[in-house]
């Protein structure tokens, strides 16, 4: 069983940098770094609505003019905010490629784990909640973000479906309906957010084994 993900949630913020003229290449990257990390601890404490660019600036330690010059407006901040932690989740999950297995039913139980396991991360939720408190233009852009993020999932499903259900002998008629079923079923999972991981686990593999089992029980109609 694999540990489940951690991705923290707290903010190492770097020391500003004295004003002396232009910042080098390695200053401006730890001002945008500091920005978004920032931007992200005050977005996930106060909501998109409770959070002010001058706010943002001033846990960045940085002037008003510095953040504008990066971020027209919080709508873009927001994006660029999802755009990093998205990428951040992506590259831990591909650290763990490596476990996915060679077969259709091994990738559709470590997916299934894996999702599940996500779903219970404190950031992960904490982003959810984030994004179900948007409205007007930042509510498009989180949408997108998070249909971006789903996407992702869908295409690596839809591929593996189609590749390796037909290395099994069963060529899906269309892999990503199979993938976007797959995925829905994942959403009916519920466990009691006091559960240690330790005791989620069990429920999380039972769970897990149980939508892969009628998956790949009805290959029948694949096709």
């Amino acid at each position: 069983m694999h540990s489940s993900p951690s991705v923290s949630a707290s903010i190492d913020l770097i020391p500003p940098r004295g004003r002396r003229g232009r910042p080098s290449r390695e200053q401006a990257e730890a001002i945008n770094r500091r920005v978004l990390e920032s931007a992200r601890y005050c977005f996930l404490a106060a909501g998109f609505d409770g959070t002010t660019m001058e706010a943002i600036a001033d846990h960045a330690a940085v002037t008003k003019m510095t953040l504008y010059l990066r971020y027209p407006d919080k709508v873009a901040l927001l994006r660029a905010v999802i755009e990093d932690r998205i990428q951040t989740w992506s590259d831990v999950s591909d650290q763990r490629a490596i476990s996915r297995g060679d077969t259709l039913d091994q990738r559709l139980r470590h997916y299934a784990r894996s999702l599940l396991r996500w779903s219970r991360v404190a950031e992960v939720q904490a982003f959810g909640k984030l994004i179900r408190g948007c409205w007007g233009s930042a509510q498009a852009v989180a949408d997108e973000m998070q249909t971006m993020r789903t996407e992702r999932m869908r295409n690596l499903l839809t591929q593996d479906i189609e590749t390796l259900g037909a290395a099994d002998g069963v060529s899906a008629r269309n892999p990503r309906q199979l993938a976007d079923i797959f995925l829905g079923m994942l959403t009916a999972f519920s466990v009691p957010s006091e559960l240690t991981e330790k005791e989620a686990a069990p429920l999380i593999a039972t769970f897990a084994d149980k939508i892969v089992d009628i998956l790949m029980d009805g290959r029948a109609a694949w096709t």
